[in-house]
């Protein structure tokens, strides 16, 4: 019910000694918060809508703070903090959300006029939309949706979330489509051999060699340590244990794997040099460019961390 359905006698109007005593009242209130009374009420509409942009620009910018904070402290300490201070997680989490949304829109749209003009509790409404759905929208959508009252917003943000949920279905249900013809379609050998067993072949091919590189790494720096005997003997048991507990896990898992292979197969198709695999030739090409290429971005990581 608005103020035009109501009973003009429910409708509270102040006397002339109630207005000058609410008047008192606000003039005192303000001064005590530091405000500067306008003369006039165009003048105190001015002051209130550059509060209101200003309220914004205080909402982003405490967000901003809050998530600069928040990445320095540790777990449970931020929310600890927030009690200490008497602020409403709640609070810290719509400037986040709202400050979030700037970061994560381009500088075109941040500094769209409607967006800037949009009062707090719109504004965090809108920063809970997924940011392709606020980028998608215009200056003039963004005009339409800062007209209307708080009720029609809320509804218009609803029917954004919804089709936003709509596309994101549709996208999924046409990736799943595409996968289940990728899969159809793709096919059963490869080198005339069935595609696990020519990754299998391929991969062990070039996993063996990254293991083997970096074996071989280790065992000159455990020589090193063994014959370095000037350091500390205490440093050197902790480097000497840490290599045994380490490779030994390493070893462990390679001998469950190779005792699971020959108790399938038997070690007689296994064991001996008869039974070297052999490569057809564009097989052979491709692995030994796979086995080349993991080797190099091997190497690469080594000397990055050097």
């Amino acid at each position: 019910m608005t103020i035009k359905d109501q009973d003009p006698s429910e409708i509270q109007v102040f006397s002339a000694e109630e207005q000058q005593q609410l008047t008192a009242k606000i003039e005192k209130m303000a001064g005590h918060i530091q405000l500067v009374m306008p003369d006039s009420v165009d003048e105190a509409w001015q002051l209130v809508v550059r509060m209101e942009e200003q309220a914004l620009i205080d909402t982003a910018k405490r967000g901003l703070l809050y998530m600069s904070i928040k990445l320095h402290l540790g777990f449970g300490e931020f929310e600890r903090k927030l009690r200490d201070n008497s602020i409403a997680p709640r609070t810290a989490q719509e400037a986040i959300t709202v400050a979030k949304m700037f970061l994560a829109l381009p500088d075109s749209k941040t500094r769209t006029s409607a967006l800037l003009n949009m009062n707090k509790s719109k504004l965090i409404e809108m920063a809970r939309l997924p940011v392709e759905t606020v980028e998608a929208l215009d200056e003039d959508d963004l005009e339409t949706l800062n007209e209307l009252s708080v009720r029609e917003f809320r509804k218009e943000i609803k029917k954004l979330k919804e089709k936003h949920t709509e596309l994101e279905e549709q996208t999924a249900t046409l990736i799943n489509a595409l996968e289940n013809e990728r899969l159809t379609k793709a096919p059963k050998q490869r080198y005339e051999l069935p595609i696990l067993v020519a990754q299998v072949r391929q991969n062990a091919f070039a996993h063996s060699a990254i293991v083997n590189e970096s074996l071989e790494e280790f065992i000159t720096m455990v020589e090193q340590l063994c014959t370095s005997r000037d350091l500390d003997q205490n440093h050197r048991i902790g480097g000497a244990q840490t290599t045994w507990h380490l490779w030994l896990g390493i070893q462990q898992r390679i001998n469950h794997m190779l005792n699971r292979l020959t108790e399938e197969f038997g070690s007689e198709n296994l064991v001996g040099a008869e039974q070297i695999p052999h490569f057809a030739e564009d097989e052979w090409q491709d692995a030994q460019a796979n086995r080349e290429y993991m080797l190099a971005m091997f190497n690469d990581r080594i000397k990055t961390r050097e």
